[in-house]
Order: structure tokens, then C-alpha cells, then sequence
């Protein structure tokens, strides 16, 4: 009995030590190139930030060419 004891205290004791939090390691206070990595959220561009220039450029008239045109930069990729 005393070996269900002590395996059912390491598992639980090694599932609160695998829960911890880890916490992301703060950038040293002179180091400023890190600092300028970071990307916002509002740096990372979305579909929706195109949608008033493709509905200038995309006519009826000419959206198969430019469905092609993005096909070949697609598969260029």
C-alpha cells in the first residue's frame, strides 16, 4: 500500500510542477533590438485591409484577368 502512496504523491506532484506558468523572459533593459522585433497585431496586415483598394481595382469588366493574376503570383510562391 505504501507503493500506491507514494506513486499516487509523485504523479500528483509532477502534474503540479507541469502546470506551472511559464513566464516569457524579459528583454534586458539595454537591449533595444529585441524590444524593436516585437510585432503588434496592428503590424500584421488582414484581408479586410485590402478590401477598399480591391474594390476600386476589380471591376465586373476585369476580374477574371485579375484572378489569373493572383493564380500566377500564388503559384509562383
Amino acid at each position: 500500500m505504501s507503493r500506491w502512496v507514494t506513486l499516487v504523491v509523485l504523479a500528483a506532484s509532477m502534474c503540479v510542477v507541469a502546470c506551472e506558468e511559464q513566464k516569457p523572459a524579459q528583454p534586458a533593459a539595454g537591449d533595444t533590438k529585441v524590444a524593436a522585433a516585437a510585432i503588434k497585431d496592428d503590424d500584421i496586415p488582414t484581408p479586410a485591409d485590402f478590401d477598399d483598394e480591391a474594390e476600386k481595382d476589380i471591376t465586373p469588366a476585369n476580374y477574371k484577368g485579375e484572378v489569373d493574376t493572383l493564380e500566377k503570383e500564388i503559384s509562383a510562391e
